[in-house]
Parts: structure tokens; C-alpha cells; sequence
């Protein structure tokens, strides 16, 4: 019943079928290379025809590691005309056609050197880029300025080769994106001005050229108005969230099986699994991204990694700046499950704002890590995509309000086994010592309601420093703090789905019943968890909470349909700020955790003491309130 089925065999491949795996091209964007090498390539290719009836000006933004410069580079090969590398593939067709004509490409990669810091290396690096098209062409443009350069390149290429070229641009808000990561490193606001400016004047001149372009295909992150890009290009053509071109990055289900099937069999001989259970841990960890709410993806970097590496992890998420996310949660006082099943317009899905400005959901939608998913009324819902970035993103909003978080992860780790093998014990244990360790400020933070912040802003806005605005202030004050504490159980409710996602467990979106909102269930499998969280001013009275939260649960029948159900009734002190009561029935016997003795055994693990002989009696804290010296360390 408590078989671990996430753990790994530590079981080398036979040499044969090692031999035997095709090459897989991770950290590789150049399509010529991968043709030519024999790299496994998913073909997309057949959604060229379609893209060439779509306009002059196309756009479509994808988040990060999903295949932009792959396909841009598969563009700039197939307007090159080398038939021989689309041999096989559908494009193949298409330049067979007596109508296809090869053009002149300007290709302009603006994430190619990064680490921007000043504006003179940004325009460095731009003509740094025109640079090689001038020379891929043999022409000449003019150096007076970066904007002229590129209006004068694709002037010349057209006029020397008789033809309108096809331009292509590869993330165009790159130098955008890392200005605003370093003005949040450090106070030089000037710069994120200064970059939008910069990149404003280069894509203006896309619109001046447009004699010259013949098609332009232009890919990015995220949609900046003050770009020039949107503003100045009235024909773009935004197929983000076209359901036409929903699949057109990313591997579907049936592309997955298809193109790798060698490499999942492979996994299902190392970890001794049977296929359908490699796929189902595929599926569930990286399977989920979505542009439309219907078509289902997996992001290519976590796939060619998981195959390369023969090894699950979380892939997608550690390759981009956890520290820059975490700070995001921190500064803006938001909790991992806030915006889970959000409802949302189309307006919203295709333009969510200013990264640098939007609301907290518009930025987690656009840097992908929350996807669309159906929602009410012909509108969306926002849903973290899988396993894979609910974990993750548990794990940095867990650092950002933890003190102690370089230990995050063994405390992953331990979650995780204890939930494997149903030790409530251990997990109550794991729970304590994360909430001991966030901060009494990072506590109040994180409690900060949407409602709470704008009360204070309102406040200062019209009161500022006044002396005569002091009674108002403490009655806003008094206010926030009700507000903060009205909020209690959602927070710890919050905090909880967090560990439980960091750990990799599945967790059941809360259920709404006529009162009140219900827990929710924590599958992991072959387990099912059902939570039951009271709230309390104080220790005092913990006992009669835990018992009245499980005949709560007997009573409302939760977790009847689950084949191995465990119900868990956990008291929290607002006092304390932590577990202070927890009682469990399992296999059909009621067992009380002794919340106490994991408190003293975390002061014995705090303090240090080695080896010293002591009597615990003397570290007994009053465990209902805030008097002993011990409490909170």
C-alpha cells in the first residue's frame, strides 16, 4: 500500500539499447545542425503552408525553452532554399512547389549575447547582429546610427539580391527582460528607460521598411506595448493564441510516443516500470501547457533533458533565475495557489500587460508559469501546467518566506518519504519546522491581502506624513490587522499546498460547499490524504479542535471514494503560529501526534547542543503561549 512508485531503480541501461537511442539535440537551435547530424527533430513544418497565408507581419509569443529559435532558424533554412535537409519532412512539398521562391533571410537573434549592462554594450550587441547579416549578404549599410544600420541593411540586401527579404527577429524583448531583472538587482532605473527607447527606435524602422520585407516573422516572451513593435505595426499579425497554431510549439501527446518511444522504453527497463506507468509520470510531470486552453504540451527543454539525463527532476524551472522569481513572491506578497483557476478574458490571455507592470498573475501567465485552461462564460482559467512547475514554484515561495531556505530541499526530500509511506508523525514534523522558520515579519507579509495593500496605499496617498492624519492611520491600521487575521486559515491553508506540491504530491482544488470552503485532498499515490485545518487564537483548546475537525470529516464523508484514504485534523495556533494539535486515523485507528515533543525536539536540533547530557523537562515550552524564552527559535 505504501510502495513509493516515484522512486528510481538505480539500474544501469543494457549496452545494446544505449547503443541503439537516437541523438538528442539539448542546447541546440540550430535546425541545419540537427538535419544534418541526424538529431531527433519533431517536425512542425507543416504549419508553414498556413503561416505564409497569415500576413506580412506575424508574431506569436511563447514562454521560455519552447522552440522559438529552433523553428526561426527552420524558417531561415527553408526561404534558403536547402531542399536537402527537408527531405522527408512536410515543408518538403511545399519547395517542390513550382510557385516557392527562395529569398534573402536577415536573421537578427537579440537573446544572442547576454548580460546587457549598459546601453553601449545593448547597441553593441545590435550591430554586433546586423553585422553578420550585413556580411552573410555581402552589402554594405549605413553606421551612422543602430536604427539607420538596420534600415539601411534591409534596404541593400533587397536591392542587391532583387528581391524582398524575410526578416526575422528572435526574442524581441530579450534586452527588455534582462534591464527589468537588473533594475530589481539593483537602483538604476535609468537603464530599463533608456533599453525600452532603444529597442523602440530598432523596430520602428520595421514599419518604414516595409517595402523591403517580404514576410517577417517575430518571436518573443511576452507583449510590450512601448516596444514599437505593436505600436507602429498596425498589420501585425498576433497568433498567440490561435487555435490554428496551438500546436505549432511544443510536443503533443501522439508527437511524444512517436518521436521517442525509444527513449521511453529505455526509462521503463532503468527504473523497472512498465510503459504505461513511464508515460503516466511523463504526462503528470510534464505534460500541460497550453495557448489555447484545449491543445495539451510538453515543453521540449524538460523532454530532450528527462531522455539526455535518463533521471526525472525539474528541468524547465531551474534553468531559468529562481532568485528573480522568488523575489517576486516576497515583494509581492503573494501565495502559491492564489491564482490557480482564476478566471480570466481572451483580452487578458492575449495582452496581460506590461511584464514590468502588470498584475502578478498577467507576469506568472506570461512567463509561463501559469497556463490557460477552459473557463467559465467562453473565458479562460489560469492553472499551473504540471508536476514539474507546481513543485518548483512551491519550492521558491517556500524560500522567499523562509529564513532557513538553503534547506528547502532536504525538507522536499523528507516530506516526500513520509508522505510515501503514510508517517504523519514525520510529516507534522516536516510541517512544524517549515512554518517555524518563516519570520514573525515574512508572517505578516505573506498575510497581506490584496484588499489590506490598497487599504495603505489609499492611506498614505491622502494622509502622508501629517501628524493630524495619526488617528486615521491607527484606525487603517487596526483594520488591516482584523483583515490580516479574518485571512488566517486561507494562509496556512496556502502554505500547506505548497509543501504538499514541492513534495510532489497532487493536490485537489478546494471544493465550495453552501457555508464554507473545504479542504483539499492530497493524492500521492497510492494514498489519499484529507486535510482538515481549524484555526485557533491559541494552544488552549487544541484537543477538542483536532476532534472536532475529525468528526467533521467522518460526518461530510470526505475521501469515501478513495481506495487507501488517511484523514489528518491539524489545529493552528495564531498565538503560535504553527501546529499546535494533530490526530490521524489510518487503517481505521485514531492515533494523536504529540505536537509538544516535536517542538522540543526542534529547540534540541536549534540550540545545538551535541552531546551535552540534559533534561528535556527544562526545555518544555508553555506550548499555548508566547512566555517561553524557547518559543519561535
Amino acid at each position: 500500500m505504501t510502495q513509493d512508485i516515484f522512486q528510481d531503480v538505480n539500474q544501469d541501461l543494457p549496452k545494446d539499447l544505449a547503443q541503439d537511442l537516437p541523438l538528442l539535440p539539448v542546447g541546440r537551435t540550430s535546425f541545419e545542425i540537427l538535419r544534418n547530424n541526424d538529431f531527433v527533430y519533431v517536425d512542425k513544418t507543416m504549419y508553414f503552408s498556413e503561416l505564409l497565408k497569415m500576413g506580412q507581419f506575424i508574431f506569436w509569443a511563447r514562454p521560455r525553452r519552447f522552440g522559438k529559435s529552433l523553428t526561426l532558424s527552420a524558417f531561415d533554412a527553408f526561404y534558403s532554399g536547402k531542399f536537402e535537409i527537408f527531405q522527408g519532412l512536410e515543408a518538403e512539398g511545399i519547395m517542390c512547389s513550382p510557385d516557392f521562391v527562395t529569398r534573402p533571410v536577415i536573421h537578427v537573434n537579440m537573446s544572442g549575447p547576454e548580460g546587457s549592462t549598459s546601453i553601449d554594450m545593448l547597441i553593441n550587441n545590435i550591430m554586433y547582429e546586423l553585422k553578420l547579416n550585413e556580411e552573410r549578404h555581402n552589402v554594405s549599410m549605413d553606421r551612422t546610427d543602430y536604427a539607420i544600420a538596420f534600415r539601411s541593411l534591409l534596404k541593400a540586401v533587397h536591392k542587391s539580391s532583387g528581391k524582398r527579404v524575410v526578416l526575422l527577429i528572435d526574442e524581441y524583448d530579450n534586452p527588455v527582460i534582462d534591464a527589468i531583472a537588473m533594475v530589481k538587482e539593483t537602483p538604476n532605473k535609468q537603464l530599463l528607460y533608456d533599453t525600452r527607447i532603444i529597442m523602440q527606435n530598432f523596430y520602428s524602422k520595421i514599419k518604414l521598411a516595409e517595402s523591403d520585407i517580404y514576410v517577417s516573422f517575430i518571436t518573443g516572451v511576452t507583449k510590450f506595448a512601448r516596444m514599437g513593435v505593436f505600436s507602429k505595426l498596425y498589420n501585425l499579425v498576433d497568433i498567440s493564441l490561435s487555435p490554428k497554431f496551438a500546436g505549432f510549439m511544443g510536443h503533443t501527446q501522439e508527437e511524444l510516443e512517436t518521436h521517442f518511444a525509444p527513449f521511453i522504453d529505455a526509462i521503463a527497463v532503468k527504473n523497472s516500470m512498465s510503459k504505461d506507468n513511464v508515460l503516466k509520470k511523463i504526462k503528470d510531470r510534464y505534460n500541460g501547457f497550453s495557448f489555447d486552453g484545449n491543445q495539451m504540451l510538453y515543453n521540449p527543454f524538460s523532454i530532450l533533458t528527462l531522455f539526455n539525463d535518463m533521471e526525472f527532476g525539474n528541468f524547465w524551472m531551474e534553468s531559468g533565475s529562481s532568485s528573480f522569481i522568488r523575489n517576486y513572491f516576497k515583494e509581492k506578497y503573494i501565495t502559491v495557489d492564489e491564482f490557480e483557476g482564476k478566471n480570466v478574458s481572451y483580452d487578458f490571455a492575449r495582452s496581460p500587460g506590461e511584464i514590468d507592470s502588470t498584475t502578478p498573475e498577467g507576469f506568472l501567465y506570461q512567463a509561463g508559469y501559469l497556463t490557460l485552461r477552459p473557463g467559465r462564460e467562453r473565458r479562460f482559467a489560469l492553472e499551473y501546467p504540471n508536476l514539474e512547475v507546481r513543485e518548483a514554484i512551491s519550492k521558491i515561495f517556500l524560500e522567499a518566506i523562509n529564513s532557513d531556505w538553503n534547506g528547502i530541499d532536504d525538507e522536499r526530500e523528507e516530506l516526500s518519504r513520509y508522505l510515501a509511506s503514510a508517517d504523519i508523525s514525520g510529516i507534522v514534523m516536516v510541517l512544524y519546522r517549515l512554518l517555524a522558520g518563516i519570520s514573525y515579519t515574512d508572517h505578516l507579509d505573506a498575510l497581506r491581502s490584496p484588499v489590506v495593500r490598497i487599504l495603505q496605499k489609499i492611506i498614505q496617498k491622502f494622509t502622508g506624513q501629517d501628524s493630524s492624519a495619526a488617528p486615521l492611520q491607527e484606525q487603517s491600521s487596526a483594520l488591516a490587522d482584523f483583515l490580516v487575521k479574518s485571512k488566517g486559515e486561507s494562509y496556512y491553508r496556502s502554505l500547506f499546498q505548497a509543501c504538499f506540491w514541492m513534495a510532489g504530491a497532487k493536490v485537489t482544488p478546494e471544493k465550495q460547499e453552501n457555508l464554507e470552503r473545504l479542504d483539499p485532498e492530497v493524492f500521492f499515490a497510492p494514498l489519499t490524504y484529507v486535510f482538515e485545518l481549524k484555526m485557533l487564537e491559541n494552544a488552549r483548546g487544541a484537543n477538542t479542535a483536532i476532534r472536532k475537525g475529525m468528526l467533521q470529516i467522518r460526518q461530510r464523508g470526505y475521501g469515501l471514494a478513495s481506495k487507501y484514504p488517511v484523514f489528518v485534523s491539524i489545529a493552528i495556533g495564531k498565538a503560535e503560529r504553527n501546529i499546535v494539535g494533530c490526530i490521524f486515523e489510518k487503517d481505521g485507528q485514531e492515533t494523536v501526534i504529540d505536537v509538544e515533543a516535536i517542538h522540543i525536539t526542534r529547540l534540541i536540533k536549534c540550540r545545538n547542543f551535541g552531546n551535552q547530557p540534559m533534561d528535556v523537562k527544562i526545555l518544555k515550552p508553555t506550548i499555548y503561549g508566547m512566555s517561553s524564552p524557547w518559543f519561535g527559535l
